[in-house]
């Protein structure tokens, strides 16, 4: 049985057209609840990654279990 916050599905969209310097969206989605988190980024590389998952999903909802990507 999955709980919530624990299992997160995480991905890029985009390039889009270039808006004050960004280009990408970062997702990241919880697979119980559906909760998003998402922030706008200039790059698609993995030190994006590493700091959206500190400061914006383990800092807020703790280390989950498992992280779900295509990538």
């Amino acid at each position: 049985m999955t709980i919530i916050f624990d299992v997160w599905d995480i991905d890029f969209m985009g390039p889009f057209p270039v808006s004050n310097g960004y280009s990408y969206i970062l997702l990241a989605v919880d697979y119980v609840s559906r909760w998003v988190e998402a922030i706008a980024t200039k790059t698609n590389d993995a030190k994006v990654v590493v700091d959206f998952l500190k400061y914006n999903i383990f800092n807020w909802f703790g280390v989950p279990n498992a992280l779900i990507s295509d990538q």
